[in-house]
């Protein structure tokens, strides 16, 4: 992932400075007016805000920005749309190895979210379809499985999708801190390249596969311990693969982007469509052996039999047919367990994140992303798709491009269409050991075990983020993936909730510049809320300062006690126990002989409380 970014700061200099603004100006115009309405709260009618939300102008892009579209944008986005083909086609075709599937699911679901995308999406460098973390996870759920729970998953992490959109709960993906990704797109990457040491050697696979087989270590262990049924063939080749994908990948590093543009174009490109490259050469090879052969025998393993053309549409709500029983769709969602929630979490997660990493000119529609990736695996579960989301590593292709729309997915997703209905007789002989080095080079960037040296630098940084992310980071290798990310979720959420049950607060004497009386402010100073968690802290807090007044009343001259008063300035919640927590707490003081009165009160709070207005402030009955 670190790799990623790098070389797609480097390449930004690609990007025509049209390309920015030809979608983004009219999102901004839709963005601007939809919090116009949003901030005008209870004063606009419901049927209206249900009206705008469902525009067709707002969710439908395409209606936007096609109004603008011209021949220059039309060039750009077809080279920009080949580009992306070559590099998805045969990405398509490894990430269904990663789950377990046939080559050809992996294309229908680069199809189908290409071609979907293009219509309802709005950050024109993302690149909808299959990924190494969404193979993985599928496998975790699905593994010796038949293909049509695939099918389910796609079909109900679509929905929740949807429904996530619909509510606008995209502020979900908050919750799973920078670590704590860093240590699951890590952990994702180790896994995935143990599970295609396999491929990568020609080692046949167990009888009945599993995601993890043990975890990381357990699949690495398994792997040393059969090496003696490692074919020469499959590593040699594996091996080579691996060496002229890193080869090409550096190409454009030996020329200077000044001074050889040209050159350096070309070798930019070349390095591009590396993948494409390495995978048709490895076929041609295989195909060529096995035509001198007298048997069709070559000395590695092939993928097989690939189904041609698109299939047709199958509305996945009829269930999965395992040999003449059809089991329903509801059982099959049950059997599928926490994967209807996890899939499309960790899909959100890392779509939302690359659309903002791309969209860095203006703020990214965290809902109308929601709703097209919702669609984009609804629709392509029709299709018989597996789970998709945004592509990192696709989308760096994509801007360094120069893409100008989203309609460049079109000409991907054409390029893909070609594929399927011409070239699949010719994916029988693309080895195995090719497609694991693709993924192997291609997850290799995701590592980013540097992480760990970067946290503890800040003076001020909590361990907190360490320890999520090592128990992230462990969790995932030993015991999967879905149980690490929580693990990492739950640790990385001590410190917000830290703050919560202990808010802290500054209490000094003030007094008031219209009338010249003296009080106790009592301000909190580190949460946004006054909610359950923290009341008994603060409670403790004034009690403290409710006992510290009458004490200076009775050791020194007798005067009254100074009033107290908590100021709500900072707050900008309040739940019911909060409610009833500060009438007992100001009974509480009024016992030990002070008063505690309430300034800068929302108004929204104020007829829950009840409170009545005093020269100190607001008291509560």
């Amino acid at each position: 992932m670190a790799q990623d970014e790098e070389e797609l700061r480097a390449l930004r200099g690609h990007n025509p400075p049209h390309a920015a603004t030809i979608i983004h100006t009219d999102q901004q115009a839709i963005s601007a007016k939809g919090d116009s309405m949003s901030g005008s709260g209870t004063s606009v009618p419901w049927t209206r805000r249900v009206l705008h939300f469902c525009s067709p102008t707002r969710r439908l892009p395409i209606l936007s920005w096609i109004r603008r579209y011209d021949g220059e944008d039309s060039t750009s986005d077809l080279i920009a749309g080949i580009t992306l083909g070559l590099t998805m086609i045969p990405q398509s075709i490894a990430y269904a190895t990663i789950a377990g599937l046939p080559t050809q699911y992996g294309l229908y679901a680069a199809l189908m979210g290409s071609l979907v995308y293009v219509f309802v999406g709005t950050v024109k460098e993302v690149s909808i379809g299959p990924t190494s973390l969404m193979s993985l996870l599928t496998l975790q759920y699905t593994a010796g499985r038949p293909p049509g729970y695939v099918v389910v998953l796609a079909f109900a992490s679509g929905l929740v999708e949807l429904a996530m959109g619909a509510f606008r709960l995209g502020f979900l993906v908050c919750f799973i801190s920078a670590p704590v990704t860093s240590a699951f797109t890590s952990a994702t990457a180790l896994i995935i390249i143990g599970v295609q040491l396999r491929n990568l050697l020609g080692i046949p696979r167990p009888g009945s596969g599993t995601a993890g087989g043990g975890g990381f270590f357990g699949t690495v262990l398994n792997v040393l311990s059969r090496l003696n049924e490692a074919t020469l063939g499959d590593t040699a080749l594996g091996v080579s693969c691996i060496a002229l994908l890193v080869a090409l990948q550096q190409l454009p590093r030996f020329t200077s982007a000044r001074r050889t543009s040209r050159l350096h174009r070309t070798l930019w490109y070349v390095s591009l469509a590396r993948n494409a490259l390495v995978v048709l050469g490895s076929a041609f090879l295989a195909y060529r052996l096995a035509a001198s052969s007298g048997d069709g025998s070559v000395p590695f393993h092939l993928s097989g039999n690939v189904e041609p053309g698109l299939p047709s549409f199958q509305w996945p709500m009829r269930g999965v047919t395992v040999g003449n029983t059809t089991v329903p769709f509801l059982e099959v969602t049950a059997q599928l367990g926490s994967g209807l929630l996890l899939v499309p979490l960790v899909a959100v997660l890392a779509n939302v994140a690359i659309a903002k990493a791309f969209a860095s000119e203006i703020a990214v529609d965290a809902t109308q992303e929601l709703l097209a990736l919702g669609l984009c695996n609804v629709v392509g579960s029709c299709f018989r798709a597996m789970p998709t989301t945004g592509a990192f590593t696709r989308s760096a292709v994509s801007h360094a491009s120069g893409v100008r729309t989203p309609l460049s997915g079109l000409y991907s997703a054409l390029l893909t269409l070609l594929a399927l209905g011409v070239l699949t007789p010719y994916f029988y002989y693309i080895p195995r050991a090719t497609l694991a080095a693709v993924l192997i080079a291609a997850v290799t960037s995701m590592v980013d075990l540097g992480i760990v040296r970067r946290l503890p630098r800040p003076p001020r940084h909590s361990a907190v983020d360490v320890a999520s992310w090592a128990l992230c980071f462990t969790v995932c290798l030993l015991l999967g993936v879905e149980l690490g990310l929580l693990c990492g979720m739950t640790v990385s959420l001590i410190e917000p909730l830290r703050h919560s049950l202990w808010p802290r607060a500054d209490c000094t004497t003030v007094r008031d510049p219209s009338t010249g009386v003296r009080y106790r402010r009592i301000r909190p100073r580190n949460v946004p809320a006054l909610l359950y968690p923290g009341v008994d802290r603060l409670r403790k807090i004034v009690l403290a300062e409710a006992h510290l007044q009458t004490a200076e009343v009775v050791g020194t001259s007798g005067e009254p006690a100074l009033p107290l008063v908590l100021d709500c300035k900072r707050l900008v919640a309040l739940d019911f126990s909060s409610v009833r927590a500060l009438r007992e707490l100001t009974q509480q003081v009024h016992r030990l002989g002070g008063t505690l009165y309430l300034r800068d009160v929302p108004s929204a709070w104020r007829s829950s409380l009840q409170l009545a207005e005093t020269p100190y402030g607001l008291a509560l009955p």
